[in-house]
């Protein structure tokens, strides 16, 4: 049975010598203590691997709470350069208790227009806003324009007010930093839903003198601008929700740091686990 002390497994040892799996069994159990005590130093080893990995899953969802075993694998083998799969991360975190519970919930049966696709940058970018409230201070607006392509936020403005003057300032930073030859030459279009700041006159007047594209989201497509309100999940599960600010400066700032953190480290699942940032360096050098 000296196959059966080479690894081989029991099936497949009963099968080509033709005897029980009881008898694999016997003899298994009756292995010299030193291949006995080989094994257990094996499994010692793996298991002290394991408590390491595990610490490290510890330790980054304590800014992360959210995150998920494949978003954890992700980070381990982008960021930590540690070379472990998916199933050995999931086997982990449910032995540490460091798995996600999900709600379910029931899905909506009306039928859904698909979103446009991109193929390159600045062909589609989308805009939205969302609030948070600051202890003293009150509500504090976050208006965002991302390039769906990248999944990079191009653009913000973190203002106390949300008028179509807070949204025409994002919309110009994004236009600043991602259209050196000015917004026209790139035949950008702008998704939003159809809240009274994007269809203002004045946020309108401001898209066509930029020569930016409009379109809204139709009723009840929470589809439609899916991309930009990811952002914002994450941004509430990563930031928003693990502090409270006493302050519009302290506010700003945590915000402001989220956003580069964002787009130059966050790994993107829809990118390859990448970040927004490497995916457009990664554009660059493909050009």
């Amino acid at each position: 049975m000296i196959c059966l002390e080479a690894g081989y497994k029991i099936t497949d040892i009963s099968n080509a010598l033709d005897i029980s799996r009881s008898t694999c069994y016997l003899y298994k159990n009756e292995l010299p203590a030193n291949a006995k005590r080989e094994k257990t130093q094996k499994q010692l080893k793996k298991e002290e691997e394991d408590k390491i990995i595990a610490d490290k899953i510890k330790k980054r969802q304590e800014d992360r709470p959210k995150w998920g075993y494949r978003r954890c694998w992700a980070w381990l083998w982008h960021r930590e350069d540690i070379r472990v799969n998916k199933k050995r991360i999931y086997r982990i975190m449910k032995e540490h208790n460091l798995l996600q519970t999900k709600k379910k919930h029931f899905a909506c049966r009306t039928p859904q227009k698909s979103k446009p696709r991109t193929s390159k940058k600045n062909e589609w970018w989308g805009t939205d806003m969302t609030k948070v409230l600051v202890q003293g201070v009150g509500w504090l607006y976050f208006v965002v324009v991302i390039d769906w392509h990248t999944k990079k936020i191009i653009g913000y403005k973190i203002d106390l007010r949300s008028r179509s003057a807070e949204w025409e300032e994002a919309l110009e930073m994004a236009v600043n930093n991602e259209c050196p030859n000015g917004s026209r030459e790139y035949n950008v279009h702008l998704m939003s839903d159809n809240g009274s700041q994007p269809t203002s006159r004045s946020y309108m007047n401001t898209c066509g003198t930029l020569g930016i594209e409009q379109a809204f989201t139709s009723y009840n497509n929470p589809k439609g601008n899916a991309d930009t309100e990811r952002v914002f999940r994450t941004f509430k599960e990563d930031c928003a929700w693990l502090y409270e600010w006493e302050s519009f400066a302290e506010a700003k700032t945590a915000i402001e740091n989220w956003i580069f953190e964002y787009n130059n480290f966050y790994v993107h699942s829809s990118l390859g686990y990448i970040s927004p940032v490497e995916f457009e360096q990664s554009l660059i050098q493909s050009a």
